[in-house]
C-alpha cells in the first residue's frame, strides 16, 4: 500500500509538471502568432490566453465526463475560480506591490465579469446543474464575447493575420500539438490518481478537484505571475486570470450539455457559493478604491481563501 500510495503521489507531481509544460508549449505558440496579427493585447490575454490556460480544465473536465464522475469536472472548475480570484490575483498583487486596473476595463464591465464568473456557484447552490442552466452559462460567456469584441473591430484584423501569417502556421500547429498531447496524457493520470486518493482515505472526489486539482490546473496561471512581474506586464496577466475565470463558467456549461444528464452535487454547496460571492464583492470594491488592489487588500483575499481551505478540511473530516 505504502509503495502504492507513493508511486500515485510522484506521478501526481509529474503530471501537473507535464501540466504546466504542455499548457506553456500551446499559450506561447498561440499568443505569438496573435501577437503577430496585431489583435488588442488585453482582448488577447483575456479572451484567448483564458482560454488556452483553462486547456488543463477543459482535458481533465473531457476525460471526467468520460469515466462518467462529472463531479470531478465541476469541482475541478469552480475550484480553479476561487484559487483564481482568492489565491492567484493576490498573489500577484502581494509579490508584485499591488495589482492596477487595466484602463481597457470599466467598472461596468468588470461587475458584468464578475457575474459571469460568480454564475455557475449560483446555480449549483441547491446540489445540481441541469441543462438548461447549462445553456444559460454559454449564453452569458457569449455575451461577454460579444461586450468586449465590438469595442475592437476584432475581425477584420483576424481575417487580416490569416492571410498574411501563414508562414508560422507550421511550427505553431507542431507546438500545439505536442502541448494538447502532454495536457491529455497528464490529465488523464490526473483523474485516475484522484480517484485513488479519494478511495484511499475516503473523502470526495469533488473536495480533491475542488481543492488540490483545481491548485495545481492554475500552474499555468501561477507560472504568468512571475513572467509578468519580470516584463511590468501586470495587466496583461490580470486580464488572463479573468478570462480564464470566466471561461470556466463556458466550460462547465458545455460539459455538463455534453454529459447529458443532471450533475448531482455533494452537501453543503451554498456555503462554497457563499464563499465565493463574498470574495467576488470584495474584489470588486478593493479594486475601485484608487482603482487598484493594494498589498493590503490582497491578504484580505488571501485570508478568506485560507478559511475556505479550511471548512473544506473541517467539512470533510466531518464526513468521515
Amino acid at each position: 500500500m505504502e509503495s502504492s500510495l507513493l508511486l500515485h503521489i510522484i506521478t501526481y507531481i509529474v503530471s501537473f509538471s507535464l501540466v504546466w509544460i504542455g499548457a506553456g508549449l500551446v499559450v506561447s505558440a498561440v499568443s505569438e502568432l496573435a501577437k503577430s496579427w496585431k489583435l488588442p493585447a488585453f482582448f488577447l490575454s483575456f479572451f484567448l490566453l483564458g482560454i488556452l490556460t483553462s486547456l488543463p480544465e477543459i482535458t481533465i473536465g473531457s476525460i471526467a465526463i468520460l469515466n462518467d464522475d462529472p463531479v470531478i469536472m465541476v469541482g475541478n472548475l469552480l475550484g480553479g475560480v476561487i484559487v483564481m480570484f482568492l489565491g492567484v490575483i493576490p498573489l500577484l498583487g502581494l509579490v508584485g506591490g499591488g495589482v492596477r486596473m487595466p484602463s481597457q476595463l470599466n467598472r461596468k464591465q468588470l461587475l458584468f465579469t464578475l457575474l459571469v464568473v460568480v454564475a455557475p456557484a449560483f446555480l449549483s447552490a441547491d446540489q445540481k446543474l441541469e441543462k438548461w442552466e447549462a445553456i444559460f452559462l454559454i449564453l452569458l460567456y457569449l455575451s461577454l464575447f460579444l461586450i468586449f469584441s465590438l469595442r475592437q473591430s476584432l475581425w477584420e484584423k483576424i481575417k487580416s493575420g490569416l492571410v498574411t501569417n501563414r508562414r508560422n502556421g507550421l511550427s505553431v500547429l507542431l507546438k500545439v500539438t505536442l502541448g494538447i498531447c502532454l495536457l491529455i496524457g497528464a490529465s488523464n493520470q490526473i483523474v485516475s490518481s484522484t480517484l485513488f486518493f479519494a478511495d484511499l482515505f475516503s473523502i470526495s472526489p469533488f473536495f480533491i478537484s475542488l481543492i488540490v486539482v483545481a491548485l495545481g490546473t492554475n500552474i499555468p496561471e501561477i507560472s504568468i505571475i512571475f513572467r509578468t512581474i519580470l516584463s511590468k506586464k501586470k495587466d496583461i496577466a490580470f486580464a488572463d486570470y479573468l478570462g480564464s475565470a470566466s471561461a470556466n463558467t463556458m466550460l462547465i456549461g458545455v460539459f455538463t450539455i455534453l454529459y447529458g444528464k443532471t450533475i448531482q452535487l455533494p452537501n453543503h454547496f451554498f456555503q462554497r457559493f457563499a464563499f465565493l460571492a463574498v470574495g467576488l464583492l470584495l474584489f470588486y470594491f478593493f479594486s475601485g478604491t484608487k482603482n487598484n488592489l493594494s498589498r493590503k487588500e490582497s491578504l484580505v483575499l488571501l485570508g478568506l481563501y485560507l478559511s475556505f481551505i479550511l471548512f473544506e478540511l473541517y467539512f470533510n473530516t466531518q464526513l468521515s
